[in-house]
């Protein structure tokens, strides 16, 4: 048996950049319209393996100037959703269990324009052969 660590991408709408121990390890680019992406980033090779060694993982999502009034000032809409899974699979690579390392983020809001709109930032660190999340900071943008 042997274990997968894995983001699953669901929603993005504007930019999501996501980075791990400083290093940008996937970023959606501009996207309108809410699209479900169904994208699956490993990050196994990137977590550093070593007992308490502390794992920064940072999920930036950004609301461009895009309106679909086409008026700059309006408010926009920003859709992120994203969960961080532990995969275990059997040796012939079948997967026996997924259990999530982090509570699964899914926020839509709405909020003014060309602004970080969320930027959630997680500490892993490996105990016992596991990685588990010590600390969380959250920072939102949005309106009512």
């Amino acid at each position: 048996m042997k274990k997968e660590y894995w983001i699953k991408i669901g929603n993005v709408d504007n930019r999501l950049v996501i980075f791990l121990n400083g290093e940008t390890i996937w970023d959606s680019g501009i996207i309108h319209n809410d699209p479900k992406l169904h994208k699956a980033v490993e990050i196994t090779h990137l977590l550093n393996p070593l007992e308490n060694y502390s794992n920064e993982l940072i999920f930036e999502g950004f609301n461009d100037t895009f309106s679909e009034s086409g008026n700059p000032e309006d408010l926009n809409p920003w859709h992120f959703s994203y969960r961080v899974v532990c995969l275990t699979l059997d040796d012939d690579g079948k997967i026996m269990s997924e259990i999530d390392v982090i509570h699964p983020y899914n926020e839509k809001h709405i909020s003014n324009p060309n602004i970080r709109a969320m930027n959630n930032v997680y500490v892993l660190k490996r105990k016992n052969g596991d990685y588990r999340v010590i600390s969380n900071a959250l920072s939102q943008q949005f309106t009512d």
